[in-house]
């Protein structure tokens, strides 16, 4: 009997039928206590991956001013790592077959210590940094879709509740822990040694996956031997194109500059080279079967909110963090402590959906359910943030916002890729982590994007009141001007000092209306997928979906 027998259903292309039968005899020779180790096994390997990833964005702000860049330059280590994720994701399943899961994820690990290692190294040198971040990227981008693909082939049916809710607990603590964890050692010794908190368990997973996954492949032997590099290439050239696009476009005034233009021409003409060429019925082997994705009419339909969801994920956990920072000035630790209340909201919420909201209602519901919960958290922030908003209140407002994205991202992953045959796995779930990436990157570039342009307008209009409020203003120049002659000694300068503080009020001011204004897009962000859900419910929309595992 076929270890995956009853889910295959009937028509299959001839493909299909043969990787069922090979996957089914793999998998049949491993036991539950093999497939529990491996799954755990791999499961630290991606909570380290989605902890440092999440982690990041606690000490963008003091790595900002020890590498002497700008907001912009500062979110390329995010965009960049999102990039180099992307193209690892894009030739995921083709180093799968080639190398088997196991050697896969060594290289993958590989690439990834690498990576930290020259963030470690770059404390004063962005350029370093970036491509230390890139090379991060690259091997992270295997560890999450791979785990995701290893749960729906090792743990069938309802079994896969249980290997889920494993993967929950495990991930949930790291989450929980390395925020603090890498703000502390901020604070304490530098950023950069906040990367070494990685090395520990990178070790001990290196090991027991080298030990327990089986040596092999669940992949066909006529694909082995088949490189897909016309692909994979144009692929990679259209990703690297669009990225310098978005990122440069703003500050280079985008159609003003020949190198935007150029770049925007590549990537259009790039892609449409993948799609003709991933299509063609004699390619043996695509980067993405595109036909096969294609049949999948829950992934069609929701390719665009899949995208939304992503980018607000992306967004939102990247203003965050420096709000905290530089308008409430708290600390590393303290920030890190902030971001730990959003992970374990979101851990809350994805237990609860997962064994009794999503059950209940279907993934279309839920996702609908997220988007209004979603909409009204980022409303609250609109009308909480101030300079000097309480703790309670911020940290409960967070715990919210991390409860509210966990129907939204358990939801979205469900209805885009719940219905995939178990053959489809590979295919199904790395496009959907492709799309969701994708989103990611341009949920962050559209956030510095707009905090750079809605900052100078919010700082033009800030100086304009106070202009036309000369009175008030001088008054407030005169108690800041005797405030530092009091306390700044023979020495100080109190014109001249009150004119800072002023700045400096001026520029906290303009920096928190800036990201209200983020804030306010991601509320419009959660209405328009709710309006998508209304618009493009599939007729199959209420139908069982099996349980499956997506995180990030």
């Amino acid at each position: 009997m076929s270890y995956l027998a009853g889910n295959s259903p009937g028509g299959l292309e001839p493909w299909e039928e043969e990787y069922s039968q090979h996957v089914s005899q793999s998998l049949a020779q491993l036991s539950q206590k093999h497939r529990l180790i491996i799954l755990l096994s791999v499961g630290l390997i991606t909570a380290i991956e989605v902890s440092n990833r999440l982690s990041i964005n606690v000490l963008l702000p003091d790595l900002q001013g020890n590498v002497a860049g700008t907001s912009d330059e500062v979110s390329w280590v995010v965009i960049l790592y999102n990039l180099g994720f992307l193209c690892s994701m894009a030739i995921s399943y083709w180093m799968t077959r080639v190398l088997g899961s196991r050697r896969h994820l060594l290289v993958s690990i590989a690439f990834y210590a690498t990576g930290a290692i020259g963030c470690f190294l770059s404390p004063h040198s962005l350029r370093l940094l970036l491509i230390s971040r890139v090379i991060m990227g690259f091997g992270g981008g295997a560890f999450l879709v791979r785990t995701v693909i290893l749960i729906r082939l090792m743990f069938p049916g309802n079994a896969s509740i249980f290997a889920i809710s494993c993967l929950y607990a495990e991930l949930s603590v790291f989450e929980a822990v390395y925020p603090v964890a890498m703000g502390w050692i901020s604070d304490t010794l530098r950023w950069n040694y906040a990367f070494l908190l990685d090395f520990p368990f990178l070790a001990i997973g290196t090991f027991l996956i080298w030990k327990y996954l089986p040596w092999g492949h669940l992949s066909l032997h006529s694909e082995k031997s088949y490189l897909d590099a016309w692909g994979g290439g144009l692929l990679l050239a259209a990703l690297g194109a669009m990225q310098i696009a978005l990122s440069r476009g703003e500050r280079d005034l985008w159609f003003q500059s020949p190198l935007i233009v150029c770049c925007l021409v590549v990537a259009v003409v790039c892609f449409a080279g993948f799609l003709w060429w991933d299509w063609r019925p004699e390619n043996p082997a695509p980067v993405f079967h595109l036909r096969t994705i294609w049949r999948e009419a829950s992934l069609r339909s929701y390719v665009l909110i899949v995208a939304i969801v992503g980018a607000m994920l992306s967004a939102g956990l990247y203003v965050l963090p420096q709000y905290l920072r530089f308008v409430q000035d708290y600390s590393a630790t303290q920030t890190g402590g902030f971001i730990s209340t959003y992970t374990i909201g979101l851990g809350i919420g994805l237990l609860v959906t997962v064994r009794y909201v999503q059950p209940r209602l279907g993934g279309v519901r839920v996702v609908a359910l997220g988007a209004v919960m979603m909409c009204a958290s980022s409303i609250n922030f609109i009308y909480i943030w101030t300079p000097t908003t309480p703790t309670w209140l911020l940290a409960l407002s967070i715990f919210l916002q991390g409860l509210s994205m966990a129907p939204l991202v358990r939801g979205a992953s469900n209805i885009a890729t719940g219905q995939a045959a178990f053959f489809h796995v590979n295919d199904i779930s790395t496009s959907y982590f492709f799309i969701r990436q994708l989103g990611n990157t341009f949920g962050v570039t559209a956030a510095t994007v707009m905090f750079d342009r809605r900052q100078t307008l919010h700082s033009a209009r800030l100086v304009d009141v106070a202009n036309r409020l000369d009175p008030t203003l001088q008054s407030t120049l005169a108690q800041y001007s005797s405030l530092i002659e009091r306390n700044g000694g023979a020495a100080s300068n109190p014109a001249l000092g009150a004119i800072q503080i002023f700045q400096s009020d001026v520029i906290t001011q303009s920096r928190l209306l800036s990201y209200i204004d983020i804030y306010f897009g991601l509320a419009v962000l959660s209405a328009i997928i709710f309006l998508l859900i209304v618009v493009t419910r599939p007729k199959n929309a209420s139908s069982p979906v099996r349980p499956h595992f997506h995180l990030w």
